[in-house]
């Protein structure tokens, strides 16, 4: 683009074009007038439009230009190319690994190398690596790899690829000893869900619905069982099965099987907490025709389950918000009582992982993980002492059933693996390379007081020379949706970049989190949103407070469902912000029957269906904020166009909005990807070149005069 390039040039030459400007008015999308009352709600949606498909080649346009026109703005900007210089050397500090999983005597993992795009799937046997496969070889094309399992003996492994950063693909067998692939792929199949082995020739999976253009790909889903190499299958679970428990359109059916039993998990799931736990025998479904029998509904608030021989374990938060572990023989029938193993106490228990010896759960207490041992699933726990002060993740039961394995890290420190076995710790020697300069940093625990009195946790990584004497350039993120976290330690080279740069960044761990368990989850979402935005302005004030930061330097970012948080909190209190980010989120979330992967989203935010559910989700919604908003603050909204999570069309909606409405006195700016989804799965190159807008954007508007 003549633009871009000519803005690279001045940069080169150490020139800089001026401010950050707006698109011309003249560029702005038509606005369309489009109104509707709906429980007794008048909704007025000028782009509405944009959610046509007929209608997609305009938007696609609009965004194009919209999003040239911001890059070349953001790299006349001076620190624009020290943000990039320094993101290649924070992401390229060493090899990353991700997903370890042990079987058949073998480590299986992904691995990052420093010039690599993607990862790359790796086996381990005897202290020899062996690449299995590489997504992006032979190919320009973004491809990567968005999960795999391993067949009991090691042999085989499932690896779905997707492409573009959509997410959606496909699940191809490849021989362990040879590499190649074995007969056909299974699909279209969601990037999290893995293939589920019964044994070393039988599968399960859930497949995407594919019932016509216009239907929606995640509703309708079913799991079939398989035999490895066949594609399609025999359903097991599902809409549309002809026997067996009834699920919902918006339900995912989900398999899990383990070799220490011989029965086999269902679940009835979706973006949200809990799940519908079923158990049928192994037999049965390996046959086809399984006997489910439910035996924890939604309404029982289970969060994890795990088999281990006749013996059913599952966690819930049902009447104890902190959580307590269950067991049950399921060789009593429907009717038999759980007892329990580990009542609720001080931590909050996040998951669990059966292995031939015991129980393993996982629990944290803000944001910082816990791992228990229960010998023999049954006896006393024992706390397994950890290396140090961090968030696990990956807790997966190895495929022979004698030990887990889970990653580590730390704010400052990348993931490392470990094993335990008997309630002891070994490490796997996989420690991913942490960026030296991150030695320099330091974190703080800060603690905001919201508008109702309750105690908020936040957590500020700081720069060299720890807590300042001025108020620096700092980024405020926030979720506070599905009971994740977001005050455990999480270890983003990406961030360190910003910290290098001089800045600060702090994680708020609203309401509608985990933090504190379930009464924390419960007490921010759906109608209790606003609450979790008042929690996130507690947070922007205890910033400015502790003299960290100003809102004069303050820049508020919003992710994904942080979208019905973060930028509804800025526009209730503008003045607070500098500058918000709104990162492929859901900011028009009163339209989410009209998304894609949308109908599962209603347990969180609400059930437009019903006039409570539509009214709770028009108070998060920020697009719908916006016409009536007093005030704004400089914007820069990105856009992932292969979205397949939130719909590309509600970030441009937003920022059609913004700029009608605030254009001539804020900046509005818009940043799509054509060729990323909604971050996950995407090339290396690519982010980089994301975050290095990002940041120079968030700087520039923090460090005006």
């Amino acid at each position: 683009m003549k633009t871009a390039s000519f803005a690279a040039i001045l940069l080169a030459a150490g020139a800089h074009a001026g401010p950050l400007t707006n698109a011309p008015a003249s560029q702005r999308p038509a606005a369309e007038p489009f109104s509707e009352t709906r429980y007794g709600l008048a909704i007025s949606d000028p782009y509405r439009w944009m959610e046509q498909d007929a209608r997609a080649a305009d938007l696609t346009a609009w965004l194009r230009a919209a999003s040239d026109h911001s890059v070349a703005e953001f790299a006349a900007l001076p620190e624009r190319a020290g943000f990039a210089a320094t993101l290649e050397k924070t992401t390229r500090a060493g090899v990353r690994y991700s997903d370890v999983q042990s079987a058949g005597g073998a480590l299986f993992y992904r691995r990052l190398d420093p010039n690599d795009r993607v990862p790359k799937l790796v086996v381990r046997r005897g202290g020899v690596e062996r690449v299995l496969l590489d997504p992006a070889a032979g190919t320009t094309e973004v491809a990567a790899i968005s999960n795999y399992s391993v067949s009991p003996d090691g042999r085989t492994v499932a690896v779905h690829v997707s492409r573009g950063g959509a997410e959606t693909g496909e699940a191809r067998f490849l021989d362990v000893a040879s590499g190649r692939q074995r007969g056909q792929v299974l699909g279209p199949i969601w990037g999290e869900f893995a293939v589920s082995w019964l044994g070393n020739r039988q599968v399960t999976y859930t497949r995407l619905a594919h019932d016509g253009h216009d239907a929606d790909p995640m509703q309708n889903m079913q799991a079939l069982v398989t035999t490895v190499g066949q594609a399609g299958g025999r359903v097991i679970l599902g809409n549309s099965q002809s026997h067996g428990p009834a699920f919902d359109a918006q339900e995912f059916p989900l398999i899990g099987a383990t070799p220490q039993s011989r029965w086999v998990l269902g679940f009835g799931t979706g973006a949200r907490a809990d799940s519908r736990v079923l158990v049928a025998r192994a037999t049965d479904i390996a046959r086809g025709r399984p006997a489910w029998r439910e035996v924890a509904a939604y309404a029982d608030e289970v969060a994890g389950a795990a088999l281990r021989g006749d013996a059913l374990f599952t966690l819930t938060t049902k009447g104890q918000p902190n959580g307590a572990v269950y067991r049950r023989d399921l060789r009593d029938g429907a009717d038999a009582g759980a007892t329990v193993v580990l009542p609720q106490g001080e931590l909050v228990l996040t998951g669990l992982a059966a292995t031939n010896d015991g129980l393993y759960v996982s629990a944290q207490r803000d944001g910082v993980s816990h791992l228990l041992f229960l010998a023999g699933g049954r006896g006393q726990a024992v706390e397994v002492a950890l290396p140090i002060e961090g968030d696990m993740h990956d807790l997966n039961t190895d495929e022979d059933g004698r030990s887990v394995v889970f990653g580590l890290n730390g704010w400052l420190t990348d993931v490392a693996y470990y094993r335990a076995t008997r309630g002891k710790l070994a490490s796997l020697g996989l420690a991913s390379g942490t960026w030296p300069g991150a030695s320099a940093f330091s974190t703080v625990r800060e603690d905001a007081v919201s508008a109702d009195g309750t105690h908020v946790p936040m957590v500020v990584l700081l720069p060299r020379g720890g807590k300042p004497g001025r108020p620096l350039p700092t980024i405020l993120d926030g979720y506070g949706s599905y009971g994740i976290m977001s005050v455990s330690p999480w270890y983003s080279p990406n961030f360190l970049a910003w910290l290098d740069h001089g800045g600060a960044f702090a994680f708020c761990g609203t309401r509608g989190g985990g933090e504190r368990g379930r009464s924390w989850h419960d007490g921010g979402r759906g109608a209790a949103k606003p609450t979790a935005q008042a929690d996130f302005i507690a947070c922007a004030e205890r910033l400015s407070a502790a003299g960290i930061a100003s809102p004069r330097t303050l820049v508020a970012t919003g992710t994904s469902a942080g979208g019905t948080l973060v930028p509804g909190a800025v526009l209730r209190r503008p003045e607070l912000f500098t500058a918000l980010v709104s990162r492929v989120a859901m900011v028009d979330v009163s339209r989410l029957e009209a998304a894609e992967n949308g109908a599962n989203q209603y347990a969180e935010f609400g059930d437009p269906r019903t006039e409570q559910g539509f009214k709770d989700l028009v108070g998060q919604d920020a697009y719908l904020m916006l016409p009536t908003a007093p005030a704004a603050t400089d914007m820069l909204v990105t856009i992932g166009l292969n979205d397949r999570r939130v719909a590309p069309w509600m970030g441009a909606k937003f920022a059609a909005m913004a700029a009608s409405r605030f254009g001539d006195r804020n900046l509005v700016l818009v940043r799509a990807d054509t060729q990323a989804g909604h971050g996950i799965g995407s090339a290396r190159d690519r982010l980089i070149a994301e975050w290095a807008d990002t940041f120079a954007f968030a700087w520039d508007r923090a460090t005006r005069p």
